[in-house]
């Protein structure tokens, strides 16, 4: 091949790699995260706990329509870690954690810089694996699991910063969809409601692989 060939190739394989590659279209996508996660519902326990996971999609957009769409299935293991709650007659100590899995649908807007910041929008519906111990004094008293069907709702903002990589912020808030009677060891420290409904804020920051 002569050298002036190889230099067109050169060329057109750099101007691949440029910043207007950050725009063209992937159908699939691997994105981990990690954050915090909030509980709502159990008002004398800890509130704040930690979360990580990953989320896998397909998608794609349609042509002249802006947004893009991507079916997603998310998995995720979270912990509160030991809470210890001090009363008069007793020292309680609680743990949970959870692991959930839940598919959905996101929608990516393009909001600014030539469509590179976007606009996620997630709704979906899966299960929810809670691990619960109680003890109390120092002496186990209750140790159980159970499984909730739950729905999730989403919002975020993601910087799409080459064509096979973004980065992210998104807030999700999970609620329990089935009827609840209340939850065992929310009963035992008399929270309000027995427990009966419980909800989850997720804050997550994202690391996005397009391909």
């Amino acid at each position: 091949m002569k050298p002036v060939k190889i230099s067109l190739v050169a060329a057109a394989f750099l101007a691949c790699l440029g910043p207007d590659r950050a725009r063209a279209g992937t159908h699939f996508l691997i994105e981990p995260y990690s954050g915090v996660i909030f509980n709502q519902g159990l008002d004398r326990e800890s509130l704040l706990g930690l979360e990580s996971g990953g989320l896998l999609a397909i998608g794609g957009k349609l042509k002249g329509f802006p947004p893009r769409f991507y079916l997603y299935m998310k998995a995720s293991w979270s912990k509160f870690g030991s809470d210890e709650i001090v009363e008069e007659y007793r020292r309680a100590c609680v743990q949970r954690s959870y692991t959930k899995l839940v598919g959905g649908l996101r929608t990516v807007i393009p909001l600014f810089w030539g469509g590179n910041v976007r606009l996620n929008l997630e709704a979906g519906a899966g299960s929810m694996f809670s691990q619960n111990a109680y003890s109390q004094d120092g002496r186990p008293l209750l140790d159980y699991d159970e499984t909730l069907i739950v729905v999730e709702l989403g919002a975020g903002i993601n910087v799409r910063l080459l064509r096979w990589l973004s980065v992210g912020l998104m807030y999700d808030y999970t609620f329990v969809a089935e009827q609840e009677r209340g939850d065992m060891i929310a009963t035992i420290l008399g929270e309000a409601d027995h427990g009966s409904a419980l909800g989850w804020s997720h804050l997550s920051a994202t690391l996005g692989i397009h391909f």
